[in-house]
C-alpha cells in the first residue's frame, strides 16, 4: 500500500473544466477533483489530498493547510514518512518535487497523473506511461551509500 498525497490547486488549476469551477463555487470544484482522483486510484492506494486556506467539506482524506501553505504540509509529511512508507506525490511545483525526489518518493506530475489511465484492479497493472522511480540518487540512498563507503 502507498500513500498517494496530491498538492489539490496544483492539480485542480490543470484539470480541464475545474478551474472555472473554482472561481465560481470552490468548495464543489475541490470536491469534484477528489472524485476524479478516487477514480484513478487504486483500492489500496491511501489518497491524502492538499488544498491551501479553510473549508467546511470534512473528509479524513482531504487536508486544508490553513494558515499554512498545502506546499508546506505536503513538504512535512513528506519529511515525516518518507522512510516509514511508501509515498507518491503529484504536483508540478519544483519545490515539491525536489523534496519528495530527494526522499525516494514516487513522483508524478499533476499533468501527465490527469492524462494517466486508472490502475487495473483485477491485474493490478498500471496503464499508464509514468516513471515509478525518480531520476538520480535520493537523499536516503546518498546517506546510506555514505554511511557504508565512508
Amino acid at each position: 500500500m502507498r500513500t498517494v498525497i496530491i498538492d489539490g490547486n496544483n492539480l485542480l488549476h490543470k484539470t480541464p473544466g475545474l478551474k472555472k469551477l473554482f472561481s465560481e463555487n470552490p468548495e464543489a470544484a475541490q470536491y469534484s477533483l477528489f472524485e476524479t482522483v478516487k477514480q484513478k486510484l487504486s483500492k489500496q492506494d491511501k489518497l491524502v489530498l492538499v488544498f491551501d486556506g479553510f473549508s467546511g467539506i470534512k473528509s479524513d482524506r482531504i487536508i486544508f493547510s490553513g494558515k499554512k501553505s498545502a506546499d508546506d504540509v505536503i513538504r512535512k509529511y513528506i519529511e515525516d514518512n518518507y522512510s516509514k512508507i511508501p509515498i507518491a506525490v503529484v504536483t508540478s511545483d519544483n519545490g515539491i518535487l525536489s523534496i519528495a525526489r530527494a526522499c525516494g518518493c514516487e513522483i508524478l506530475k499533476s499533468e501527465d497523473f490527469i492524462a494517466a489511465k486508472k490502475k487495473t484492479e483485477t491485474t493490478g497493472t498500471q496503464e499508464t506511461n509514468y516513471k515509478e522511480k525518480p531520476d538520480g540518487m535520493s537523499r536516503k540512498d546518498f546517506d546510506f551509500f555514505k554511511n557504508q563507503f565512508s
